[in-house]
């Protein structure tokens, strides 16, 4: 394939994070759930206004965006799912060779590269990037729970994983700001 074919291969093939849905919303009966590259933009977003200066913002952006590529061929397997750990892993890295695969001249090592630190967890911006990973999912929780009527308490637990502190600011005021929502459903954490 040349790599003009590749690269719309690639192109379309992460397009389907547009029309992949997050799993914990849709295993919470929530509505009209927000997709896969929803979440990806916002959090990129939240890097982007990150104001610990020792972090690499650029490098966190483009970590964020990368962060769930994968999902447009695996798609979101969630805590629910009970998939091991181990599959998902083996699931998701196949195909990300597949994708980076795909754009290797263009930066797939890269890409590549910063998908496994985000998996890692080695490094303070990978840590910052998953902290961003849980607060955008409470952030979305908070708006369902808002709009949907319904009770996402488990999607809060996940905050108490939280570990930067401006991050966790934002957490504390969200759970400060909840308001009580009857409803029947008990949820469950997607992260």
């Amino acid at each position: 394939m040349a790599e003009t074919e590749q690269t719309i291969e690639f192109l379309k093939t992460i397009g389907r994070l547009k029309d992949t849905p997050r799993t914990g919303w849709v295993e919470n009966k929530v509505p009209n759930v927000e997709s896969v590259s929803d979440h990806m933009y916002r959090m990129s977003v939240m890097c982007m206004l990150c104001p610990d200066p020792t972090l690499n913002k650029d490098r966190m952006i483009r970590m964020a965006l990368c962060h769930d590529m994968a999902e447009s061929i695996v798609g979101d397997i969630s805590p629910g799912m009970k998939v091991p750990a181990e599959v998902k892993y083996e699931k998701e890295a196949k195909a990300m060779g597949y994708l980076t695969g795909l754009i290797m001249p263009l930066g797939g090592t890269e890409v590549e590269g910063l998908w496994r630190e985000y998996e890692e967890q080695k490094t303070a911006e990978a840590h910052f990037v998953r902290d961003m990973d849980l607060l955008e999912m409470i952030v979305q929780a908070s708006s369902y729970e808002a709009s949907a009527h319904r009770d996402l308490s488990g999607f809060y637990r996940s905050g108490q994983k939280i570990k930067h502190p401006w991050a966790q600011g934002i957490f504390d005021a969200l759970v400060k700001s909840r308001q009580p929502v009857p409803s029947p459903h008990q949820s469950t954490s997607q992260t």
